[in-house]
């Protein structure tokens, strides 16, 4: 995956209609297949060792992400292998929208503490910013505190694209069923900490979900174009994630943009 300037949009991340479901192989060793069943089986060793059955591989990029083995199952239609399937398709596309994170969380972990540079005392950090301010800081000096500067300010652009991000995504999960529990493990937070930005979306997180900017999203709530809060947290308009979804899946074209007025 190339690391973006800007962060996914919703329409980035898997979809299940992009994932190829298909039957290929005999035996457990060859991928997704059917086992040769007990009654017909001609092959070397002891039939009874032999169980009919269906084992589903999924696959990422060529890479096996994971499988499961359903034995009794006769071919893919089976409900159970059918179950598997879905559960498997959710999987894929967690694991899809994942790297999304994981690229941008290796970009702040390779950013740092840009601080550090200067010193790894927060006083001496001070002291060494208050003789820039005095003017008694040498070329060399005052070089480095740039060099802070402008690593500080592609540490703020990076978190902003990671904060956007980790909305979009949650929000893409809940949309195709995951449970609390598994969005709570794909993001690396806290089951409660989920379930709060999934029944309390602040104004932040519905302009991430729907790709606009704060400040143009809070406009159109009040023109009536976006949906009104579903409740307050203090003097904070919050909604359920499932209404801002609502909202985005109503406003074809650009992310979060409302149609033109006729």
């Amino acid at each position: 995956m190339q690391t973006q300037t800007e962060p996914p949009q919703l329409a980035d991340f898997l979809d299940p209609a992009d994932i190829k479901v298909a039957v290929s192989g005999f035996g457990y060793e060859e991928g997704t297949c059917l086992a040769w069943d007990t009654d017909t089986w001609t092959g070397a060793g002891d039939p009874s060792w032999v169980r009919r059955g269906v084992v589903l591989r999924c696959y990422l990029d060529g890479s096996d992400i994971s499988h499961t083995a359903i034995e009794g199952a006769t071919d893919i239609s089976d409900p159970e292998v059918q179950t598997a399937v879905q559960d498997m398709k959710q999987h894929l596309i967690a694991a899809h929208g994942a790297r999304y994170l994981t690229a941008l969380q290796d970009e702040i972990d390779s950013l740092g503490d840009p601080q550090l540079l200067l010193a790894k005392d927060p006083v001496h950090q001070e002291a060494i910013y208050q003789r820039a301010r005095q003017n008694t800081a040498s070329p060399s000096l005052l070089a480095l505190i740039a060099d802070v500067q402008a690593k500080e300010k592609d540490l703020l652009a990076v978190r902003r694209r990671y904060a956007l991000t980790l909305w979009r995504y949650i929000a893409h999960l809940y949309r195709h069923g995951l449970p609390v529990k598994d969005i709570a493990h794909w993001t690396g937070t806290s089951a409660d900490s989920t379930a709060r930005r999934i029944t309390c979306v602040p104004t932040a997180g519905a302009a991430a979900i729907t790709g606009v900017e704060q400040k143009t999203w809070s406009g159109y709530v009040a023109r009536d174009q976006a949906p009104a809060p579903d409740d307050h947290v203090g003097r904070e308009p919050v909604w359920h994630i499932s209404t801002v979804l609502r909202h985005v899946n109503t406003r074809p074209g650009r992310p979060g943009r409302p149609p033109k007025q006729a």
